[in-house]
């Protein structure tokens, strides 16, 4: 889904597979999703995963415009 609002442009990518464990994930430097937030935070974004184990995961990604 690409949303674009008044101030940002809104990006939410979600499926439905085995998913993993986010928290322990964000501390891992995992270089896909490490990958990931650091280009959104080069464009002063922000990139959020929520993810949990047998339920798929879902990625936000907010850039303003």
């Amino acid at each position: 889904l690409l949303e674009k609002r008044e101030c940002c442009l809104r990006v939410i990518i979600e499926d439905d597979g085995i998913g993993f464990d986010a928290q322990q994930a964000a501390y891992s430097k995992r270089l896909g999703l490490y990958g990931m937030s650091e280009r959104a935070e080069l464009l002063n974004g922000k990139l959020t995963v929520e993810s949990t184990p047998g339920q798929g995961t879902t990625v936000f990604v907010e850039v303003p415009l």
